[in-house]
This record gives structure tokens, C-alpha cells and sequence, in this order.
């Protein structure tokens, strides 16, 4: 988000996160890269039923992912501004 000053210059609002929120998202991309695995690989060897339960739970993991991004983006957190040097 950029604010206009009244000194003519823009400042940039910067959220920072928590760090639990970056061990969350490493565990999300983690099962979307497993889950995706074994949907490719159960559908290469035939396995139709395992390849669609796989592919139900990418479809879930990337939906609530999405889901859960643009929420985080209507978060009424306090936003802290970085100030210039």
C-alpha cells in the first residue's frame, strides 16, 4: 500500500509476518508437492482410485491456499511503516 506525504514523497507500508505463518506455508507447499507426486505417479502406474484421491487432495490443499491468501489480504492487522534513513 503507497500514501501519498505531504512532503511529496510516497511512503511504502510493509506487514511483516509471524514466523509461525512462514513454518505454515512451508508445510502447505511441502503437501502440495507430495500430494502432487503421488497423483502423477498413481496415474502413470494405473491406479485410478489412488490417483483421484491424490488429485481431490491437491485440488483441496491449492482451493484452502487460495482461499486463506485473500483473506490474509483483508486482515485489519496494524500496518507498520517503514521510516526513511
Amino acid at each position: 500500500m503507497t500514501t501519498p506525504n505531504g512532503a511529496g514523497t510516497i511512503t511504502i507500508a510493509i506487514r511483516r509476518r509471524p514466523w509461525w505463518f512462514w513454518v505454515l506455508a512451508g508445510l502447505w507447499l511441502l503437501l502440495e508437492i507430495l500430494f502432487l507426486q503421488t497423483a502423477l505417479a498413481s496415474a502413470r502406474e494405473g491406479e485410478q482410485r489412488a490417483a483421484a484421491i491424490s488429485w481431490i487432495a491437491v485440488a483441496v490443499l491449492a482451493a484452502a491456499g487460495v482461499l486463506a491468501w485473500l483473506r490474509q489480504g483483508r486482515s485489519r492487522r496494524p500496518v507498520e511503516a517503514i521510516r526513511p534513513l
